[in-house]
This record gives C-alpha cells, structure tokens and sequence, in this order.
C-alpha cells in the first residue's frame, strides 16, 4: 500500500473539504489502523450517501499529525484513535446537506 507524506494528506483533505464549502467545523478527522471499518462501522458513516475520505500516512504519527493540524487549524473535530490511516467525513448525510451526486471517496 502506497504511504503519503503529512503535507500530501493535508493538502489532498482541504482540497477535498473545500469541495464542499470549505467549513470545518462540519467535519470530523481520525486515525485508524484500518480507516474503512472505523468510517463505516464505528463511526456509522453511509458509504455512498456521505461524504468521506481516506489516505494511509507513512507511519502513526504521521497521520496524528495530519489529524491534529487539521483540528487544531482548521477547526475540524478531533476523533480518538491510532494507527497509519487518516480519514475525514462531513457529518450528515449527502441528502441531509442538499449536495448531489459527489459520494465518499476511498483514496489506498
């Protein structure tokens, strides 16, 4: 599995959010050793109706740091977790929001 540098994740996350609005303060960020179960499973994300992404850092501190950076600079909301895979979800669903036709995105 291809690995990605903090400033990579960073800079594909606020692509991706900017997509959407760019708030947020809507959106939760996490670290997981495997990102499809905690988004899916844990976290009740609706893989196609919500809007979610995910890239695997090059170790666990890497991704911590992706995850802090956004929360504490961006102002997302912080999840509890560990592990090399970061991921990030627009809280609501696709419906709820009114923004059509752009599901979740699974980035490995």
């Amino acid at each position: 599995m291809t690995a990605y540098s903090v400033q990579q994740i960073k800079f594909e996350f606020i692509s991706y959010v900017k997509e959407f609005g760019a708030d947020f303060s809507a959106w939760s960020v996490g670290v997981a050793e495997d990102a499809p179960a905690a988004l899916f499973h844990e976290h009740g994300v609706d893989e196609a109706r919500d809007i979610w992404l995910w890239k695997p850092a090059v170790s666990p501190a890497a991704a911590a740091m992706v995850r802090d950076w956004i929360c504490g600079r961006q102002g997302a909301t912080a999840l509890v977790g560990e592990g090399r895979q970061v991921f990030l979800f627009r809280r609501g669903s696709v419906a709820a929001s009114g923004v059509e036709g752009t599901a979740g995105t699974r980035f490995a």
